[in-house]
């Protein structure tokens, strides 16, 4: 009898080994699946970058576009002499909610 236990303990301990071992595989290879850049990854990339250039063109452009307005409305205020100019009072004004 007393050899059956050791002879259980051992199977247990070597399962267990043998389970444990094969979880750490299995974790590991997960992660390097995971980690590894894949073709799509460089593509992504890329076209983020190429988003990025076009957003940043059309801010200039809208800067440019907001840009010949104001010159634009400038002229037009001088040409007809009616010149904006602030002729408020300096106190607080009630607007309407």
């Amino acid at each position: 009898m007393h050899d059956d236990a050791l002879m259980a303990i051992l199977l247990f301990l070597f399962s267990s080994m043998s389970l444990l071992a094969t979880y750490r595989l299995i974790v590991r290879w997960l992660d390097r699946k995971r980690s590894l850049p894949t073709a799509n990854d460089h593509a992504l990339e890329e076209r983020l970058a190429r988003i990025e250039q076009i957003v940043e063109a059309t801010a200039i452009e809208v800067e440019r576009v907001a840009e010949g307005q104001r010159f634009t409305t400038k002229i037009l205020a001088e040409r007809t002499g009616d010149n904006v100019s602030p002729s408020r009072s300096a106190g607080r004004t009630i607007t309407p909610h």
